[in-house]
């Protein structure tokens, strides 16, 4: 019995690990481009997320009426590489401990505080669906270009 699980990290810091059964597992994902596609999907579901958070974030910190010239000025004085310390996500499939897909993703293009007060308790069963899903298909692309994965 195989035993499949998710990692999701910010800079090598576990977030959420979970681990899961896959009925009618098909091995022939290994070499796929569907794997590919299925991380990409799973790393577009947590973006989508953050990026709402962010907004409401963003939406309950605005203030309509603070002064254009104290904010122009904060701006200035604010103005660096958001890229310095980058803060790093990190998401994995993982089949019998063995990493057999990843994708990694900056998350400095969100506010620092939603950032680190990631919450993806309610993505949970999206993201094991969309692996259980890939992961049991009968037929998968095995080929790009002419070219055997």
């Amino acid at each position: 019995m195989k035993k499949f699980e998710f990692v999701f990290y910010i800079n090598k810091n576990i977030i959420v690990q979970r681990y899961f059964s896959i009925k009618n597992y098909n091995k022939d994902v290994l070499r796929s481009i569907d794997l590919a596609i299925c991380v990409k999907n799973v790393a577009e579901l947590i973006k989508k997320d953050l990026k709402n958070k962010s907004i409401d974030f963003l939406w309950r910190n605005y203030d309509e009426f603070a002064e254009r010239e104290v904010i122009e000025e904060q701006l200035k004085n604010s103005e660096k590489n958001i890229y310095e310390n980058e803060d790093i996500y990190d998401f994995e499939i993982k089949v019998d401990d063995k990493v057999i897909a990843s994708t990694q993703f900056t998350g400095n293009v969100y506010p620092q505080r939603v950032r680190y007060s990631v919450d993806v308790r309610r993505l949970i069963p999206s993201i094991i669906t969309e692996i259980q899903n890939t992961f049991s298909q009968e037929y998968f692309d095995v080929e790009y270009n002419g070219i055997s994965l």
